[in-house]
């Protein structure tokens, strides 16, 4: 094997050379160096225990399969669930007025907010995958009441326009009246 870094699916890296120095006999001993890729939050699903665990105190054990049904399908980039009630129904054999009832109390806890029917935002305060950046903006979304039509990570918490600069546009203001007239 050469020299030159081989990636493998499971992000190890295989093939440079090191020479290594026994300090006690003085022996130089060449190794293949492997490496494995180790990754930050974000790609750890987290789910924040106080809040999980309020969310399971209101749930009983077929509606405990919807529960698990929906965080195993949650779409890790966006936080969204799609599944119509016949779907969980088929999927998880649980009876479509077992999935009304804790459909009604998840959106009740804050857990889900439904977008439209089949689709479901899932509260990024409870469970998501990502870093804390992504988690705000998530979050700004769920905790918005405008419908919600398409999630995208430009969007930022808008902030407030400083003193300053309020003072300038209104200078601005007011010599473009006195030049109007």
């Amino acid at each position: 094997m050469d020299n030159k870094k081989k990636k493998l699916e499971t992000q190890i890296e295989l093939g440079k050379k090191r020479e290594l120095l026994d300090q006690e006999t003085g022996e130089i001993i060449v190794v293949d160096q492997i490496s494995k890729r180790i990754y930050g939050q974000k790609n750890f699903w987290k789910m924040y225990l106080m809040d999980f665990m309020s969310v399971l105190g209101i749930i009983d054990s077929k509606q405990l399969d919807v529960f698990i049904y929906i965080a195993e399908n949650t779409n890790p980039s966006t936080n969204t669930f799609i599944g119509t009630y016949k779907k969980i129904s088929k999927d998880v054999n649980v009876s479509q007025p077992t999935i009304s009832t804790i459909m009604k109390k998840l959106q009740a806890n804050n857990f889900i907010k439904k977008i439209q029917n089949g689709v479901w935002f899932v509260n990024p305060n409870i469970i998501m995958k990502g870093n804390d950046h992504k988690r705000q903006i998530l979050l700004s979304y769920f905790e918005n009441d405008e419908p919600v039509n398409e999630l995208t990570f430009s969007r930022t918490k808008a902030r407030q326009l400083k003193v300053e600069s309020e003072k300038k546009i209104k200078v601005i203001e007011d010599n473009s009246e006195k030049g109007e007239k």
